[in-house]
């Protein structure tokens, strides 16, 4: 669907870990054992599941709900793929810039904080 949503008759949370398990039924009946390998060796039976870190987090900033996400393990990617990846997701971006800036001028803020509280310069 174009605006990202999800619609099926199977439940969305529901564990998939792989692309023919998504499948509806009637689609997946009508595929050959071929077709079935091909298709899984395709889209490489992706495990969205299995990362060791995985941290989403959606937060209410300004007028919209902004999510982040951060996923860890183990590199199992290909030299060729993270290469790709890196042209097609660049980090040095305005996006990325500015909330690496917003996340460590709000680190350092609350740590002077902290640390002017916790000495003698600030009576509280």
């Amino acid at each position: 669907m174009p605006d990202g949503s999800y619609s099926s008759s199977i439940d969305a949370a529901a564990p998939s870990h792989t692309l023919l398990d998504r499948l509806p039924p009637e689609i997946l009946g009508g595929l050959s054992i071929e077709q079935r390998t091909a298709i899984a060796a395709a889209s490489g039976d992706w495990k969205g599941g299995a990362h060791r870190v995985n941290l989403r987090i959606s937060l209410p900033l300004l007028p919209k709900r902004w999510y982040f996400t951060v996923l860890g393990g183990p590199e199992r990617r290909t030299a060729a793929r993270r290469r790709a990846e890196r042209t097609r997701n660049p980090v040095r971006t305005a996006g990325n810039m500015a909330f690496i800036v917003v996340t460590a001028m709000t680190f350092y803020g609350i740590a002077a904080a902290m640390l002017l509280f916790s000495s003698s310069v600030l009576e509280y």
